[in-house]
């Protein structure tokens, strides 16, 4: 079948001069038979110098009237270029299908004016020495919609004060000098204003690539705001110092520091307030006197000697401008020393306060106060006293100096026994000082209480006198001791143990450490009867008055001891502890127990202790509690029958004998 030549198609177009465009959105190919291009021919017939032309990888300008063979593959790599002046030409294209070429499809190339760029600033201000970078300035428009390659500027500013253009290859560049900036760098473009007020005029301009816009103007201003400092009228004391500092109001609009300050005394009389500085002790009238704000803290104002009133002036300088001169009034007036009192007060032994807590301070002018002073008259070595950071005791009828910003550090400890002393305060407003004002001080004590009440001991019984002692303080003072006192005389009533005694005698004051009171023990009596015994506890500072309660001994009740009766074969032996049976209603423990061997036999049953092998019969076998367990029983040699008897001691009283019978058998 016969093959059908492909078809390209393209529009006339036209760009503005010097403007690049890829051919490539340009063509339409078309093949009936479905066929892809294999390759395209262009021809470009504007012979003109200044005319457009085609660019391939391959060549940078086609010459015109050349036939340019391009592979479909490459085509996306030709490009046309506007002419660098309008006009118009024709050109032409043809695509190939691998059989056959197309027809050539001509087109008309025109390139057009290029429309100048726009670059506009429009006027501006800085502060003084502020810096601002231009770009935030600058407007940038361009018709053919082409962006800036790079900016031009120009200062016209020729003062040496006046402001000027910084770029990173220049920090400081001279006026009527053109400053040519790639628009990449337009960012690190930088205006200074100038270092003294006024204004100048700057231009810039823009490059498209093809062609520099008109220079645009525009002023730049350097302002300064002056700074406001302003004094309000004010009253001192005769002969009183102040600081202008706290007196003195200082603003900028541009928000400068103040660098500098003026003063002028317009006071004249001899007896006039007037300045001082640390290099003047007494500026005369009428004199300009400057001091650095670094300085101003030393700049000091004294009272005028009489009473009297004269103008004052300030202004201030905030590094490029002063402010208007401000005039106050000062006014030197009689001082009316304050009133500073304590009342009365009243302290617990050895209890800290801050006195602060009762001072009251007036002043008749609502001067500040700045220290105060105390007087300690109590001389007693147990007295109060103050304490400061620098004197941790100050001793009586001294002077104690104490700032005001200081009072809160000042101490009052009340005295280490009872008593009343005499104190005394007063208080300095900067001229004078107060009168001494007395006030008495007493150091208390609320004496502790301790009591015990009545208790019932059996014959011989024990008790921890820290079970039946109750203690308080209404001051909240810890118990640290505690006496005991035992009035019953007679021999066999109950008294008092302690570690380091065990058996106090009575009408003896017996003296125990708080800590120590779970090791004091009262004994009840070995018979029965009612004693009276006492307790007080001291805080520290006092003794309680002495508290009496009754110990009452309840007679004694005799134990009971018994052994059931017993079999033994003969010669067997049979430990006797595991036989007794002891109770008593007191509950008390038996101290000791006695054997008693009624059989007379030469042959019968026997008792033996580790102390003597065979106890004879008839005899009282004496045993301690203890060593029950030490003593033994053993059948009689031959059979027969005897009576042997046991009894207990409780440590007061012996049980009745009680009889059991012992038999032996084979």
């Amino acid at each position: 079948m016969a093959n059908t030549a492909p078809v390209v198609t393209i529009g006339n177009h036209s760009l503005a001069s010097n403007h690049w465009q890829k051919i490539q959105p340009w063509l339409t190919y078309f093949d009936a038979d479905g066929n892809p291009a294999q390759s395209f021919q262009f021809f470009d017939s504007g012979a003109s110098a200044t005319s457009g032309y085609f660019w391939t990888p391959t060549n940078s300008h086609w010459d015109a009237n050349i036939v340019i063979n391009v592979a479909a593959s490459d085509l996306s790599d030709v490009w046309l270029k506007s002419g660098s002046v309008s006009g118009s030409e024709t050109m032409w294209v043809r695509a190939f299908d691998g059989t056959d070429w197309s027809n050539w499809a001509s087109f008309t190339f025109t390139t057009i004016p290029n429309a100048t760029p726009v670059a506009t600033i429009n006027d501006q201000s800085l502060h003084i020495n502020t810096w601002s970078k231009v770009e935030n300035w600058l407007s940038y428009s361009d018709a053919n919609g082409d962006a800036a390659t790079k900016y031009q500027f120009w200062d016209g500013g020729t003062s040496a004060t006046g402001a000027y253009f910084w770029t990173p290859t220049n920090s400081h560049w001279a006026a009527n000098t053109t400053i040519e900036v790639s628009a990449d760098d337009l960012t690190n473009v930088w205006v200074r204003g100038g270092s003294t007020t006024g204004s100048e005029t700057l231009w810039v301009r823009a490059f498209d690539g093809s062609d520099w816009g008109n220079w645009d103007s525009f002023a730049l201003t350097t302002t300064n705001s002056l700074p406001v400092v302003t004094i309000s009228d004010q009253s001192v004391h005769m002969d009183q110092w102040v600081t202008v500092n706290n007196w003195l109001t200082a603003s900028d609009a541009d928000g400068d520091a103040i660098t500098t300050y003026q003063f002028w005394d317009g006071g004249t009389a001899a007896t006039s307030a007037y300045f001082w500085t640390p290099t003047n002790s007494h500026w005369d009238a009428n004199t300009t006197i400057e001091v650095s704000a670094a300085d101003l803290a030393n700049a000091w104002i004294h009272g005028g000697s009489a009473v009297g009133s004269e103008t004052l002036w300030v202004r201030g300088f905030d590094g490029t401008a002063w402010s208007n001169w401000d005039s106050f009034t000062l006014t030197s007036t009689v001082n009316t020393a304050p009133v500073a009192t304590i009342n009365d007060q009243s302290l617990h032994v050895n209890q800290w306060t801050k006195p602060q807590g009762w001072l009251t301070t007036s002043d008749a002018e609502g001067d500040t106060i700045t220290k105060y002073q105390f007087w300690d008259g109590g001389t007693g070595a147990n007295s109060a006293y103050f304490w400061t950071a620098d004197n941790s005791h100050w001793a009586a009828n001294t002077t104690i100096d104490v700032s005001a910003s200081d009072l809160a550090n000042l101490w009052i400890q009340g005295g280490s026994t009872t008593g009343s002393e005499t104190m005394w305060v007063r208080a300095f407003d900067g001229t004078a000082w107060s009168n001494w004002d007395s006030f008495n001080l007493t150091s208390t004590n609320t004496a502790p209480t301790a009591t015990i009440n009545d208790h019932t001991l059996n014959a011989a019984q024990w008790a921890q006198l820290v079970n039946w002692t109750t203690a308080s303080d209404a001051d909240g003072d810890a118990i640290t001791k505690y006496q005991f006192w035992d009035g019953g005389t007679a021999a066999n009533s109950a008294y008092f143990w302690t570690p380091t005694n065990s058996h106090w005698a009575s009408s003896t004051a017996i003296e125990v450490s708080a800590s120590d009171l779970a090791s004091v023990w009262v004994q009840g009596g070995t018979a029965a009867g009612t004693e009276t015994m006492y307790v007080r506890a001291f805080d520290g500072t006092s003794w309680s008055s002495w508290d009496s309660f009754n110990v009452t001994t309840l007679a004694n009740h005799a134990p009971d001891a018994s052994i059931s009766n017993q079999t033994l074969h003969v010669n067997e032996w049979s430990q006797i502890g595991s036989l007794v049976s002891y109770s008593d209603v007191d509950g008390n423990p038996a101290a000791a127990y006695q054997f008693w061997d009624g059989g007379t036999g030469a042959n019968s049953g026997y008792f033996w202790t580790s102390a003597n092998s065979h106890w004879a019969a008839g005899s009282a076998i004496d045993v301690s509690a203890a060593d029950l367990d030490d003593i033994w029983m053993r059948g009689g040699a031959t059979t027969g029958t005897e009576t042997m008897y046991v009894r207990a001691y409780d440590g007061i009283d012996w049980s009745a004998w009680h009889a059991f019978t012992l038999s032996t058998i084979v």
